[in-house]
């Protein structure tokens, strides 16, 4: 009987007295089609328990190598409440986990090929800056002309960068891990791609880079610009994947003291604005065999780090896992 076959356990409400304790927890935000990021990561493995934990948006399943998988659910607020939910819950021990958020990405046309994923080595939060309506006050200065002009800003009050820069060391090993993994090639995605004259001209392939995180559904180079701007105040520019959870699951880390074991994992779904002749409501998805290939490669690549990870515990957490149904 294949993985695909089974069907995962009820899930039950874990004992406090024994604690689940993971050694890898990844983190898709979907689970309903065609958005389906957990899917592939239940189907491709032996899921041998599934535990309830209140505040999370699906159960937990665990794997019979001690990996854990969940939703965050879509956007920042879901998964700040998720991720929270799981470091507060007095049956769920995470402090010997990798926590992987794995998923699909918008990008710009000159990151790299549909179907790419990306390994982030710095996280921004978009939505912490400012946005001016300057229409009124300076009629006369054309868009773009002038610094008074531009509009979005730092925060004034601002008592740190909204920025994470990951851990250096796993950030490089989880590359050099996905470089190892054959990524899938479509050839209808391939056609999608080749409408775009700056998009590469390659099949997709495992890269680093900022990702960005906000709750807006943005698309369009101008607003690609304000990102891009944002990205260099930081110091973390150019950026190469957009996205809506990763700075929220950041945060909760951080706050909990585990964000030295965590990595952001995207495969590139759809560009970040229109191709010639395409309006930008008909690219803003991407076409249905990018989205496809994308969660297919998120998977892929996310599976080879996080089996690198906790085979070698590079950073030493004790990661060693447990079966659940023990």
């Amino acid at each position: 009987m294949s993985a695909s076959d089974r069907t995962p356990p009820e899930p039950r409400v874990p004992d406090p007295d024994d604690p689940v304790r993971p050694s890898a927890l990844v983190l898709p935000a979907v689970d309903d089609p065609p958005l389906n990021e957990l899917e592939p990561w239940l189907d491709r493995r032996e899921i041998v328990d599934a535990v309830a934990v209140p505040g999370t948006a699906t159960s937990l399943y665990l794997t019979a190598e001690g990996i854990a998988v969940t939703t965050t659910g879509i956007g920042k607020s879901d998964a700040a409440a998720t991720v929270t939910a799981l470091l507060a819950a007095p049956a769920i021990d995470l402090e010997s986990a990798y926590v992987v958020s794995a998923g699909i990405a918008g990008a710009a046309t000159t990151t790299a090929a549909l179907g790419s994923v990306v390994v982030a080595d710095a996280i921004v939060d978009w939505d912490r800056k400012h946005r001016w309506d300057r229409q009124g006050e300076t009629p006369d200065i054309a868009e773009g002309k002038s610094e008074r002009d531009r509009p979005i800003d730092l925060l004034n009050y601002r008592p740190r960068d909204y920025v994470w820069r990951l851990d250096e060391s796993l950030v490089e090993r989880a590359i050099a891990a996905g470089r190892d993994v054959v990524l899938r090639e479509d050839p209808a995605t391939r056609e999608y791609q080749g409408r775009y004259p700056d998009a590469p001209e390659s099949g997709p392939t495992v890269e680093t880079g900022t990702t960005v995180c906000g709750d807006e559904f943005w698309h369009g180079p101008r607003y690609a610009r304000e990102v891009e701007w944002l990205c260099e105040q930081y110091g973390v520019g150019p950026y190469a994947t957009t996205q809506m959870e990763d700075a929220a699951t950041a945060t909760a880390l951080e706050r909990f003291g585990l964000l030295d074991r965590y990595l952001s994992v995207r495969a590139i779904a759809n560009y970040d604005r229109s191709s010639p002749g395409e309006t930008v409501e008909e690219s803003f998805d991407g076409s249905e065999a990018s989205l496809a290939l994308a969660i297919d490669n998120a998977e892929r690549v996310g599976s080879a780090i996080v089996e690198d990870l906790v085979a070698t515990d590079p950073l030493g957490i004790g990661a060693e896992g447990t079966n659940p149904t023990s």
